[in-house]
């Protein structure tokens, strides 16, 4: 394996809109969402270390959940885990990944993977891995990993391609991101044939992603060069992360970095791709009865239900009558029914929860 070639696998969400079985305490990359006895982060890990070098694997995570690392993920390197000092989305996050590369390998490239993504088709997605790093080895651009969109989903981003880049049949500049878009124009992405999804999946050499992140804004450019310059000196880390994250803006790295940019790029890939951020997209992952309806290792008992999705603790048993498109969902101290199709509740029904039933819910 080259050894230039390192993965960073983010790993500090909540999981909100997968409550009840996604808690502050436990959140979905640390359980078995999908049933098959492995939590999506281990899933993640083992993906990524068929192709790239165990020890160049970095796991970013909060200081809260590297216990759960550690026993999740037992051969890796405690340098490997990086803990952040504070939720402040992804900016700061890979910054600090991108400067521990630059350390270790200052040519080295990185490609960054969220920890709560279902992936088919393996040997495409070896294939496409490799091939993005090799790109970014001879072409200072940022590139991003995008499949074609089998449905006009509202729930995931969308990426406009442009020219495509010329000597490569499924590399294209980037016209636009789109995050989550309304039903209308979610449809008019998918008929267009310009767009494709965005699946999160980020691929560029730690150097030229520093100089994106600089140059998105003069304050970016302040933060960061404040930090590489104490950070190449061997200042206390601790200090500087502190320093970085509390002075970085909350926002993801396509509305602060990859927006402001000119060289960025995205490649056609051919694996199969879902966001498990829904119960929702749980169901479309998972194999369904002749009446659409998914039950993840629950006893159940289901009469004139339709695409719905069963997810109970052992010994618990469901019998459910007459819903369709529905979440019945039980984990602890908490039992979840409502619309499938209106994730978005989740999140107000977790607020509700933690301000009118107490901490030990949420």
């Amino acid at each position: 394996m080259n050894t230039k070639n390192y993965c960073v696998i983010l790993a500090g969400g909540q999981g909100t809109r997968l409550w009840p079985m996604s808690r502050e305490k436990k959140p979905k990359q640390f359980i078995d969402v999908l049933g098959t006895g492995k939590t999506l982060l281990q899933m993640t890990y083992e993906r990524f270390a068929s192709c790239i070098d165990a020890d160049n694997i970095i796991i970013v995570t909060n200081e809260t959940y590297r216990q759960l690392v550690i026993e999740q993920i037992p051969g890796l390197k405690y340098e490997n885990i990086l803990m952040e000092p504070m939720r402040r989305n992804t900016v700061p996050a890979v910054t600090w990944a991108a400067l521990e590369i630059r350390r270790r390998c200052p040519d080295g490239r990185f490609i960054v993977s969220p920890s709560d993504q279902n992936i088919t088709g393996y040997d495409d997605f070896r294939s496409d891995v490799l091939k993005s790093l090799d790109y970014v080895e001879e072409h200072e651009v940022l590139l991003t990993l995008g499949v074609k969109p089998t449905c006009p989903e509202v729930s995931f981003g969308y990426i406009q391609m442009a020219d495509k880049v010329d000597g490569y049949c499924n590399i294209y500049n980037v016209r636009s991101f789109t995050e989550k878009p309304a039903n209308e124009f979610a449809k008019i992405f998918y008929e267009s044939g310009e767009f494709l999804w965005n699946t999160g999946l980020f691929v560029w050499r730690s150097d030229t992603f520093l100089d994106a992140v600089k140059g998105a804004s003069e304050e970016f450019s302040s933060i960061v060069k404040t930090v590489i310059t104490k950070y190449d000196k061997g200042e206390y880390v601790a200090d500087l992360l502190m320093e970085l994250f509390t002075k970085c803006p909350n926002m993801s790295l396509e509305q602060s970095v990859l927006e402001k940019a000119d060289n960025v790029d995205v490649m056609l890939c051919h694996f199969g791709w879902a966001d498990l951020g829904t119960w929702a997209a749980v169901h479309e992952a998972l194999l369904k009865s002749d009446m659409g309806n998914v039950v993840i290792d629950s006893k159940s008992l289901l009469y004139d239900c339709k695409d719905c999705i069963i997810k109970l603790p052992d010994g618990h048993v469901a019998v459910v009558q007459g819903l369709e498109d529905y979440v019945v969902v039980e984990d602890g101290n908490v039992l979840v029914i409502c619309r499938k199709g209106d994730q978005k509740n989740i999140r107000k029904f977790v607020n509700d929860a933690q301000l009118n039933l107490g901490e030990e819910f949420v």
